[in-house]
């Protein structure tokens, strides 16, 4: 199975743009999709290794049932040894931007957001460029359009599913 990891920093677009990926990888053969985020909910917060454990159970699940391709969402530091990686980036502004809408309960609706609610100040400093291991590729979100950044991640990384 081909894993592809998309990372980035808080806001970038992860969740949005590996279900774009993963939506266009499913319409031509069997893939999963997993969002670091959405499955390790727990109080108390599970540790890395909480972490590890319950994306590699859903991880053999996929596998178990046939699945030749996984995209996972989330923070790197978590990434299995055998995926590529895939950086997001985008400009601190655009990343104020981006957290300012999720703080107001705008954008995309996410499960769980804990940025609804969060004070100005708080969300401007989470505005920090990601930091992760040598990536594979690293895209540049910045006046782009989700479907073009996931054509570009599908280009690279499954050219023979690329429309």
């Amino acid at each position: 199975m081909t894993v592809l990891w998309i990372a980035g920093p808080r806001a970038v677009g992860k969740s949005t743009v590996g279900w774009a990926v993963y939506s266009r990888i499913f319409a031509r053969a069997k893939a999963g999709y997993v969002d670091l985020a959405q499955i390790t909910f727990t109080t108390p917060p599970l540790d890395a290794a909480g972490k590890a454990r319950r994306l590699d159970a859903v991880r053999r699940t996929y596998q178990d049932e046939g699945a030749r391709h996984l995209v996972i969402t989330g923070d790197a530091e978590n990434r299995v040894p055998d995926a590529k990686l895939c950086l997001l980036a985008a400009s601190h502004d655009q990343l104020v931007a981006r957290l300012l809408l999720r703080g107001a309960g705008m954008g995309p609706p996410i499960p769980g957001d804990d940025l609804r609610g969060v004070p100005e100040e708080e969300l401007r400093r989470l505005a920090v460029p990601a930091v992760a291991p040598v990536a594979d590729l690293v895209v540049y979100t910045d006046g782009r359009q989700v479907d073009e950044i996931a054509e570009e991640i599908l280009d690279r990384f499954f050219p023979e599913l690329a429309a």
